[in-house]
């Protein structure tokens, strides 16, 4: 397959990517920044790494040992080489592999999981990309549904594990209802906006693998000025 890759430079970090896949956004860097760097954490995984955005990300805040997964072979290729071309090897591993086959055999092995999963289902009626069969698995549910995702990390996290993910604030009922069937606490909330006086889009979660209650809904997070440019915490995000 023919693909037009171009580099992008973030935070010392060279990152390739392919036009007709998955790019680099803002829901990355806020599902990365989320995260409360601790030593503790000494083995994590990213759930649908793509070309490892979220672990080139990571790699700035920790030393832990990383690995990412991801069902397209042409995802990994890339994401081989942007490790590759950060020298992190001997940091992160990329794993080909469908999620649900990898957990099977990654029973309580993993501190901390990352997910920034395919935001919409799949119906007669889905809006899919026709311009790209690579762009449609990372927006819909083609390969794994949110169930499926959350069932596999209750398997790879170790009890007392912890879930960051970022999704639709339309599917947040369904969300909490699969967290706490698999028995996760949620501990942390956060509402995105794009602007003031709009609805959310988007909702930041850290939940606990075997938890107790407790949670905290977090002040929303603003992405953008009424003149469209970015808030300046949203700036600092990108910036520190």
């Amino acid at each position: 397959m023919n693909v037009e890759n171009s580099v992008l430079n973030y935070k010392d970090l060279k990152i390739i990517q392919n036009n007709e896949m998955f790019n680099f956004c803002i829901d990355s860097v806020l599902l990365a920044r989320f995260w409360k760097p601790s030593k503790k954490f000494q083995s994590i995984i990213d759930f649908g790494t793509n070309n490892a955005i979220i672990p080139l990300l990571l790699s700035k805040y920790t030393k832990a040992k990383i690995v990412g997964v991801e069902i397209q072979n042409e995802a990994c290729e890339i994401a081989i080489k942007n490790i590759e071309l950060n020298k992190l090897s001997d940091q992160i591993q990329i794993i080909n592999d469908d999620i649900k086959n990898f957990a099977k055999n990654k029973n309580n092995e993993f501190d901390l999981l990352f997910c920034n999963p395919p935001f919409f289902k799949v119906a007669k009626n889905s809006n899919l990309n026709k311009r790209s069969e690579l762009l449609t698995p990372a927006r819909h549910e083609v390969f794994i549904k949110l169930e499926e995702i959350i069932e596999s990390a209750k398997i790879a996290l170790k009890n007392g594990g912890r879930l960051l993910m970022i999704h639709l604030s339309e599917r947040l009922d369904e969300i909490i209802y699969i967290l706490k069937k698999n028995n996760f606490a949620i501990k942390r909330m956060q509402f995105v906006y794009s602007k003031k006086n709009q609805d959310a889009k988007r909702v930041l979660i850290e939940a606990i693998n075997d938890g107790n209650d407790g949670m905290k809904i977090l002040t929303p997070l603003y992405i953008h000025n009424s003149d469209g440019s970015y808030k300046k915490d949203i700036l600092e995000k990108f910036g520190d």
